[in-house]
């Protein structure tokens, strides 16, 4: 059994287009065209081929609402900030011998990223799914596997996190916050 055909240009023996049927599928053809189509035997064939079960299941499951997860919009916006650079915010400023040092909220980010992905090798069964924020707070998402104690862990590379980011940024050091945001299921046996 072939593939069916999804090249919107490809013409059918009667002159309308597999785009047209898509369309028709859709919704979106003139009402002439589905006239044609319910009529004509090389439609309806290309028809049967590209939606055997009907479209109807996905109009319903297209109409229906989804709400994203809870903070998604907000770290995806503040990703793309920090990415092209603008809003970045203020630098932390860390007092040294020879005066201020400025690090910019990009370096801190980077810098939070490198030492969550450093306290999280030692842990197999724990993964980073994301680091986000700048140098007022940081954000660490992980992924850990099935049976782990989750709040125990979450606890626990929140305060490494937090002592190596003061070790290295002194009172500059943003806040830490980690989520547990996944949980691999258990591997079948």
């Amino acid at each position: 059994m072939g593939e069916p055909s999804f090249d919107p240009d490809q013409v059918l023996p009667c002159g309308h287009t597999v785009g047209e049927l898509v369309d028709h599928l859709a919704g979106d053809a003139p009402d002439d065209f589905a006239a044609h189509a319910r009529t004509c035997p090389h439609c309806r064939a290309e028809l049967a081929e590209l939606a055997p079960g009907g479209w109807e299941p996905v109009r319903r499951a297209a109409e229906l609402s989804v709400e994203p997860p809870e903070g998604l919009i907000s770290r995806t916006l503040l990703t793309v900030r920090r990415a092209r650079g603008g809003a970045a915010g203020s630098p932390a400023e860390v007092a040294q011998e020879l005066g201020m040092l400025r690090v910019a909220p990009q370096a801190t980010l980077v810098l939070a990223r490198r030492l969550s992905l450093e306290l999280l090798a030692d842990r197999r069964s724990t993964r980073l799914l994301a680091c986000t924020g700048d140098v007022q707070e940081i954000r660490v998402d992980v992924v850990i596997d099935y049976g782990l104690p989750a709040p125990a862990l979450a606890a626990q590379l929140q305060d490494d996190l937090g002592r190596a980011l003061r070790e290295h940024l002194g009172a500059a050091a943003p806040a830490v916050w980690v989520r547990i945001a996944d949980v691999t299921p258990p591997q079948s046996s």
